[in-house]
């Protein structure tokens, strides 16, 4: 795994080859295996953390709460029944769209 970081961090490979790699071998590829199981460690960490951690679940929940409110303004402000674009003219398609694109 450490030769795989440095040789991406070198150049010599692209992220893209690899992911392509991993993604079509089989799943008995040892690279593939110690990636999974380092995911998973790294899984565990964090879910250790955010159990012993009250301010790490308080900055989640406030940031959670803020993508839901977020997304239910969202759909408050939408125009054209929720999104849903029923004209099957590209000038009125184009409109509603622009229209419930929200961008801060």
């Amino acid at each position: 795994m450490l030769r795989v970081a440095l040789s991406i961090k070198a150049g010599t490979i692209r992220p893209s080859t690899i992911l392509r790699r991993l993604a079509t071998y089989s799943r008995k590829n040892k690279l593939n295996f110690a990636f999974r199981e380092l995911g998973r460690v790294v899984r565990t960490i964090f879910l250790l953390q955010y159990v012993s951690d009250l301010e790490l679940r308080q900055v989640i929940q406030a940031a959670t709460n803020k993508s839901e409110a977020f997304n239910k303004f969202v759909q408050w402000v939408c125009f054209g029944g929720e999104g849903v674009i029923t004209e099957n003219v590209r000038d009125e398609q184009r409109k509603l769209s622009s229209l419930n694109t929200i961008t801060w």
